[in-house]
């Protein structure tokens, strides 16, 4: 999803409208999906703190998908993007003790040490091959990362909630892209004509977008399930995480970066540390 992401930013595609797109053909997944049991979930005694949850992880996930992507698009690699972002694991983790009691074993915590450690020696050192147009684009796109970070983390500790409170992941997953998508077409309003006027701009995009809504729609209930799952959310963000190691890789033949001794001893910790969690 994060390469589709950044090649539709290369052909000129803003991040709103990627985003816009893949909201709108997720919810209508998440919607077949949840259609024949909508009224059980509005029945629910828990409905009205469902709803107070799924909005504040509905703001968190609007900002910290739209300061993500836009991050994506203008960083000089999308990796950069992915590593600040992958810091947050430990602060889920220890917020996840205090408002969950959740556990929290040393050496898991030296599982995510590793992992932070081996995913900024991914990102170290910015690739020659990288256009330096594109890192002048906007030298504030780790800000935006971060914001994108931050927004994530209340996300996460958001859909931990639910889940306690006894709601499934499809289910969550409806609210929180119902709510992105109601944003998003709010933030988009003057542009979504722009958007379907080109007929070669649509078939440049819609193919593209349409594979990174299937990626996010499996991802996504995957994602909910392993949080829930997890004795600790922070393990499992740390383990989802480490897709570092795949985005280098496929940035390679994508993006023109190479993979030098240094980024080859941060898949090896990488590893390391999600071989700790897993244990």
């Amino acid at each position: 999803m994060i390469l589709c992401a950044r090649y539709l930013g290369n052909k000129g595609f803003s991040s709103k409208q990627i985003l816009l797109f893949l909201f709108a053909l997720a919810f209508l997944g998440f919607f077949v999906l949840n259609y024949k049991s909508l009224d059980n979930i509005a029945s629910s005694e828990k409905f009205l703190l469902f709803l107070i949850i799924m909005l504040v992880a509905g703001v968190a996930s609007v900002v910290g998908n739209l300061a993500n992507f836009t991050a994506i698009i203008k960083s000089p690699n999308p990796e950069f993007v992915e590593a600040i972002k992958n810091s947050n694991i430990l602060l889920i983790s220890f917020l996840s003790i205090s408002l969950f009691g959740s556990p929290l074993a040393s050496f898991k915590i030296l599982g995510q040490i590793l992992i932070i450690i081996g995913v900024y020696l991914l990102i170290s050192g910015q690739n020659n091959t990288v256009k330096q147009n594109t890192v002048n684009q906007s030298s504030k796109w780790y800000v935006l990362a971060i914001t994108g970070a931050v927004g994530f983390t209340i996300m996460v500790l958001g859909v931990k909630e639910a889940i306690r409170i006894g709601f499934l992941p499809i289910q969550i997953n409806l609210f929180i892209f119902g709510f992105n998508l109601l944003a998003f077409t709010m933030l988009t309003a003057k542009e979504i004509k722009g958007y379907l006027i080109s007929n070669n701009q649509l078939r440049a995009f819609l193919p593209i977008a349409f594979l990174m809504t299937v990626f996010s729609f499996l991802g996504n209930i995957l994602n909910v399930k392993g949080i829930s799952l997890a004795p600790n959310p922070g393990y499992h963000e740390s383990i989802k995480n480490t897709q570092a190691l795949l985005v280098t890789l496929l940035s390679v033949p994508f993006f023109g970066v190479t993979i030098d001794n240094i980024k080859l001893l941060g898949v090896l910790i990488t590893l390391t540390g999600s071989i700790i969690l897993l244990i």
